[in-house]
């Protein structure tokens, strides 16, 4: 690999996902790293926020949780597939800093302590870099959650699988498209459980279904196969996922049946 940058579009893209450059001003802010293999310091952390997540609930603050952190790994993939560029997402470099948008949604801004950024220069350097970023970190990540609030690992990684889905799907996100499209073959492949951690089988390809026709919606849509517990928040039916599958299913079977 060799010293690079991004482009001021580039940052602003990543900024406009929480993602932004430097330590956080003010004492602020919890470093991704205490959380990583502490379930008693993820409890905590959980506990002192269900406030401001509008739940009162472990286990919906825990899927919650991981559903803001998986743009950990999708903003990584992002840089990796469509820009070929490395970000420091090691988890001591990961400052969470508390956020509650306009609609009431806890969103996490996420810092970067050290912004630098690096080109890769061989497949080699690119696929070591996704090994760290799930095995070394999200894996990590599950397991703490799975372990401290008993949250289902299906769960857990399906909250990481659609964002990632996201990011490769989204024409929006330029890149060279048979690159990308390798790329997502890759990631999606049983050779390569090993970047996931200990599985026999990728963890993210259960997830990869064919979309389908959905009563009240234009687009088709991948429902998801597990429930992330978005309507058990404070209001919780606003923020019900369009894919959810309490809701999908019945109509997704009156739809098959016409």
């Amino acid at each position: 690999m060799r010293p690079a940058s991004l482009t001021e579009d580039q940052w602003a893209l990543l900024e406009q996902y929480r993602f932004l450059k430097g330590i956080p001003s003010g004492s602020g802010g919890t470093e991704a790293s205490g959380l990583l293999f502490d379930e008693g310091k993820m409890v905590r952390y959980l506990e002192d926020r269900f406030a401001l997540m509008g739940s009162s609930e472990l286990k919906t603050a825990g899927s919650l949780f991981m559903k803001r952190y998986a743009f950990v790994a999708a903003l990584g993939v992002l840089a990796a597939t469509c820009w070929n560029r490395k970000l420091n997402l090691s988890p001591g470099n990961l400052v969470l800093v508390d956020h509650v948008n306009d609609n009431g949604l806890w969103l996490p801004r996420i810092h970067l302590k050290d912004p630098s950024v690096w080109e890769f220069t061989s497949p080699a350097e690119k696929d070591e870099f996704i090994h760290s970023l799930f095995s070394g970190h999200l894996d990590k990540m599950v397991g703490v959650l799975k372990r401290s609030v008993k949250l289902p690992d299906l769960i857990l990684w399906e909250n990481v699988a659609v964002y990632l889905f996201w990011i490769y799907e989204n024409e929006a996100f330029t890149s060279d498209r048979d690159q990308k499209q390798d790329d997502f073959v890759q990631l999606l492949s049983d050779e390569n459980s090993r970047w996931f951690g200990e599985y026999k089988k990728n963890p993210l390809k259960k997830y990869y279904t064919e979309k389908v026709k959905v009563e009240g919606l234009d687009d088709e849509i991948r429902v998801r196969k597990t429930c992330c517990y978005s309507y058990r928040l404070e209001n919780g039916e606003q923020f019900r996922c369009k894919t959810c599958p309490q809701t999908c299913k019945v109509k997704r079977t009156v739809c098959e049946s016409n």
